[in-house]
């Protein structure tokens, strides 16, 4: 089997996004290796393009 460096293995994979829950408005947290994004208070799960369209959708208005 190859041998590779993973240059994720010392870094949190979790980084606090710019983004306010969709559900109860609590701060979100992005897994960007999956595409998500999870909310520190309800502990929502959103795909973080859904997050992204809301956001532009609410800054249009």
């Amino acid at each position: 089997m190859a041998e590779f460096d993973n240059p994720y293995v010392d870094q949190d994979p979790f980084v606090r996004a710019h983004f306010d829950c969709l559900d109860c408005g609590g701060k979100l947290w992005e897994y960007a290796i999956q595409g998500q994004m999870v909310c520190e208070e309800c502990r929502g799960v959103f795909p973080s393009e859904q997050v992204f369209d809301a956001s532009v959708e609410r800054t249009a208005d």
